[in-house]
């Protein structure tokens, strides 16, 4: 059983909603895999029949009983919708189905196009020294990457329109930090001292220097890009993104900041390596400090989608363990983080 609770999406009802947009008027749905990974939604990948020839899309859905973070399966739609005509690689948005007579098991969805690839790269952690050219251009590609995202022109793009703004780039951290506080008021359901705690020490010590204001993927890196042949073909998995500072994004940064020292004892790699290649293709300084901020910062967003997660968990109508690992591992975790931010651990 998959975890969404079904082998197989309704591809009738799928097909019905498709053959309602542009170019999917004779479309025929022949087949659905559910992926695997992720833990906050549903994807599927379905092969349709076209005249045209085969073609396969993905669809984006929430869990029964709704996402595992309290973003919107919209504002992730938004994303992809705004970003498909920029020069940030991501799937093409196909078309937001909100109408309840096209939702497929009664849920809405969105559809996107399918990017032929992997999140994975072969020998990335092989210990090898044989692999270490591999690891320092992975890691400039995903850097490049950021920099694409980075650097758009939101405003022109619309994300001024569906994002909280800062003010200035020095505002940044605190509209951050503003924008998860208010969110978690409006379900959560105990209090969290750390948390109060560590906000006002993170309010104090944000940093006072920000570059600007960008585009931010939210979590990033290897699990959560599509790559081909050695590059980045698709930047996915955006729930958490936002407008701010782009140090932010190097807190989030997962597998792809390695630290290679030759057999002379040399450094070939390090993270200064990676912040200082980043600045040459972006034109964007990151300090150290600042991304060691946005790590403890990051645990705030951890204890919201954490809290979240649980609520289903803890009135019963909902014990998927997905939920429960994020809502008991997870939140306990981020909850001794801020504790440690506060002076309290």
């Amino acid at each position: 059983m998959s975890a969404g609770g079904q082998h197989e999406l309704d591809l009738p009802a799928f097909e019905r909603s498709a053959r309602r947009r542009d170019g999917f008027e004779d479309a025929r749905a022949v087949g659905s895999i559910k992926f695997p990974r992720g833990v906050s939604r549903e994807t599927w990948f379905v092969d349709l029949e076209l005249p045209a020839g085969r073609r396969r899309v993905v669809v984006r859905r929430d869990l029964p009983m709704g996402s595992v973070t309290p973003t919107t399966l919209r504002s992730e739609y938004e994303v992809y919708h705004r970003l498909s005509d920029s020069d940030v690689p991501v799937a093409q948005a196909l078309w937001w189905e909100d109408d309840p007579a096209y939702f497929v098991d009664g849920r809405e969805f969105y559809v996107r196009e399918h990017v032929e690839g992997n999140w994975e790269i072969p020998h990335l952690t092989d210990p090898d020294p044989a692999y270490d050219a591999l690891r320092i251009e992975s890691s400039k590609e995903h850097a490049r990457k950021l920099a694409l995202i980075h650097t758009c022109d939101w405003e022109s793009l619309g994300f001024g329109e569906v994002m909280d703004v800062p003010p200035d780039p020095v505002a940044s951290p605190l509209t951050m930090m503003d924008r998860i506080v208010r969110l978690l008021e409006t379900f959560q359901t105990e209090p969290f001292p750390a948390m109060t705690e560590a906000i006002e020490v993170l309010r104090d010590e944000a940093p006072d220097v920000v570059s600007r204001i960008s585009l931010l993927k939210g979590t990033n890196g290897i699990g959560e890009e599509v790559w081909r042949d050695g590059r980045i073909v698709a930047l996915s998995d955006w729930e958490l993104a936002c407008l701010g500072d782009p140090a932010s994004d190097f807190a989030h940064l997962q597998r792809l900041k390695p630290h290679i020292v030759a057999a002379d004892g040399s450094v070939l790699w390090s993270f200064q390596h990676l912040l200082d290649y980043y600045e040459e293709v972006s034109g964007i300084h990151v300090e150290p400090a600042s991304v060691e901020y946005y790590k403890r910062l990051s645990a705030i967003e951890t204890v919201l989608y954490g809290h979240f997660a649980g609520l289903p968990v803890s009135d019963g109508s909902d014990p998927l363990v997905r939920r429960s690992w994020v809502a008991t591992e997870v939140l306990f975790e981020a909850v001794q983080r801020l504790a440690k931010t506060a002076g309290i651990l």
